[in-house]
Parts: structure tokens; sequence; C-alpha cells
């Protein structure tokens, strides 16, 4: 068997070996993406379900009897009170109105009530509108005039968006972000154990004593790291789908877009996981090659870990600003050269239908091409003795 095999199978025994790094890297993103990722904003959609069916205090000051009707409509109970205000302070009622001369002031405690103060500030100006409504039809009929008048059209929105990009919904931008820290975090630990893991425990001079080359021994450690990243990430990507079928399936009309929920659900078509899995083996070799040279410069594990972390940050922070802004950018040609960014709007671009030949060459070529240069230099710098022994 070649040696870079021999080291392939040697670091992945090592890797299974390590329960709870198996259990971190593979079995806890599948259990914890779908409560992670769909857990909370479903968990406040039910919450403001809940708000929007519960009967609150209305403290009302010189309101008509027509408007109070409206609020008992919105599910609201009207309290008469000459102070609305002071009763919403000391906590007599959850809102207050007062109605005089024309001019209707509510009083909220936005700041403290936080979202059961927005959903009840909803149900006040629904109540305040269908009271307005009613008022403008009254006195349209009073002057002889019809409704329509201040009707003149009706306005229908209709989505011609792809069907791939209506089936990424609103959560589809976190694909390109779940992959590459997935693809960070998978190939980490691999990463320092094969390269200032074994400075310290110092068998890495008992391995690079085997008559083959640094480049093959490199390569056996790069691949392993590889396999591991592409498994975290794909437990990692099948835990997200995993939560979107379980909301599609329990959700109800939470999971639905234009349905009265927040449109948390989403799938994802074979094109769009085929361009993921082909992203996902380039950029994981693209960062098993900068982590790589990282660990072999690192004196020992913890120096390794404080580059990796400091690398974390600089791949990811930017692809999450950039994820938070894609709506906004229209990519041109170099957008997709630029190293990490350009595969994360490859994906984008995917999802939205918006991807053409040139974004795949550029995005795959350039980044096949940092990857190429990256373990370049690693197996430079592992063939360097001033670096590979510097602790």
């Amino acid at each position: 068997m070649p040696p870079s095999l021999n080291v392939f199978w040697k670091e992945l025994l090592s890797f299974f070996r390590d329960r709870r790094t198996v259990f971190n890297q593979i079995v806890f993103p599948l259990l914890l993406m779908p409560v992670f990722m769909f857990g909370p904003a479903y968990l406040v959609a039910r919450l403001s379900s809940q708000a929007a069916a519960e009967v609150q205090r209305v403290a009302v000051a010189g309101a008509p009897n027509e408007l109070l009707r409206e609020l008992e409509r919105a599910g609201l109970r009207p309290l008469p009170d000459p102070d609305p205000q002071g009763a919403v302070r000391e906590g007599r009622a959850d809102a207050g109105l007062r109605y005089r001369r024309g001019r209707v002031e509510v009083y909220l405690a936005l700041a403290q009530g936080g979202m059961k103060a927005e959903v009840l500030k909803g149900r006040i100006d629904r109540a305040l509108e269908r009271y307005r409504a009613a008022l403008v039809a009254r006195r349209l009929r009073a002057a002889g005039l019809d409704e329509s008048v201040l009707r003149p059209f009706r306005v229908a929105y209709t989505d011609v968006s792809p069907p791939q990009a209506q089936g990424a919904g609103e959560l589809g931008f976190l694909v390109p972000m779940m992959l590459l820290m997935f693809v960070l975090t998978g190939a980490m630990p691999v990463v320092n154990d094969a390269t200032a893991g074994e400075k310290e425990r110092g068998t890495l001079e008992v391995l690079l004593a085997v008559p083959a080359s640094p480049v093959a021994l490199l390569l056996g450690k790069a691949g392993a790291a590889m396999v591991a990243a592409l498994i975290s990430t794909a437990s990692g990507v099948g835990g997200l789908l995993l939560g979107g079928w379980l909301l599609l399936r329990y959700g109800g009309d939470l999971a639905l877009e234009g349905g009265g929920g927040p449109g948390l659900a989403f799938h994802l078509g074979p094109q769009v996981l085929a361009v993921a899995l082909v992203t996902g083996v380039l950029f994981a070799a693209f960062a098993v090659g900068v982590m790589t040279l990282l660990g072999i410069f690192a004196k020992g594990y913890r120096e390794a870990q404080t580059y990796m972390g400091f690398l974390y940050m600089v791949l990811v922070l930017p692809a999450v600003l950039m994820g938070m802004a894609s709506s906004f950018l229209e990519p041109g040609p170099l957008y997709y050269l630029i190293p990490v960014a350009g595969p994360m709007m490859l994906l984008d671009a995917v999802l939205r239908a918006k991807a053409d030949l040139a974004a795949y060459l550029l995005a795959w070529g350039s980044t096949l091409a940092y990857a190429a240069g990256a373990l370049a230099l690693a197996a430079w710098a592992f063939g360097r003795e001033e670096v590979v022994y510097r602790n």
C-alpha cells in the first residue's frame, strides 16, 4: 500500500476512535441542526400565535362605542379609565388609548414588552384601521359617493422566480454559510492532531523517518482531514434538511410562505445538492491546505488552536456579511475569483437560479487553484526541518 494511503488510514482511524470527536462532528450536527435552526423561529411563531389569541386589556378614554366594538373584535378588552397612560405605567392595563377631537393617542410599553407588545400594537392598529374604514365609508355614502372611489385598482403580486429559487425559501442563504462552517469545524480536530498534536507526542519524527516523501505523508494527512470535513458537512446539511422536513410535516402553516408564518421551511433540489457537493470538496481542499500549513508552523496543539480560531474568524465573518448582503449584490465575474467568497457566492447564485457557466468555471477553477497552492505551501513547509522541529 502506498505510504500516503497508510497515513490516510492511520489519521482516519484516529478520528473514528475518538468517540467524543465522532459525536461532536457527526451525530451532534444531525441532532442539533433541526433544533438550532428551526427551534427558535418555531418557538417565536408559536408564542406570537399565543399572544395573538390572548385577550389583552386596553385602558380607554373618550373612545366612541363603535371603536370599542372594533377593539373587542380584535380580541382586546377595553376598560374605561380617565388616565390610560398611567394605567399602562402602573400595570393596570396592557395598553392605553385616548380619543379626543379626532386624534387617537396609543400608549404602549414597547421597550419593556418586546414581542408581546408588538403583537398588541398590531391588534390595536387593525382595530383602528377597521374603525377608520367604517367612518370613511359612512361619510362617502352621506356625500352620495361609492366606497370604490378610494380603490380605483387592486394589486396582485405573483412570484415569477424559478421553482428552484422559490424552493430555497427564506432560509436558503444558510446553506453556503453552513457549508463553510461545517467544513472548517470538521477538518480542524484532524489537522491539529495530525500536525501539532504529533509534534507534542513526539511521533512526527518517527513518521518522517519512514521511506516516503514528505509530500506523500502530507497528502495522507490532508486526505483524512478532507474526509472528516466532508462527513461533518454532510451531517450538518442533513440536519438542516431534516429540520425543514420536520417543520413542513408538523409545523403546519408556520412553515409556509404567505401562510401567516415566517416561511421557515425550504427544500433543495438535486442540482443544488450536486453543486454543494462539488463546492464543498473544493473548499475543503483549500481549507485543509491552509490549516495544515498553520498546524505545521505551530509549536504545539494549543498554538495551533489559536491559529485555527483566528482563521475561522477571518473566513467566516466575511462570508456571513456577504450572505446578509447577497440579495443586494449583483456579482460580476471577478467576484467569483475571491477566495472563500467566490464559492459561497456561487452557491447563493445557484439557489437563486442566477448562476451561469462562467460562474461555475471561475468559482470552481479559482478554488481548485487556491487549494493546490495551499497544499503546495504546506508540502514545502512539511519538508523543511526548521519548520517541522521548531517546537
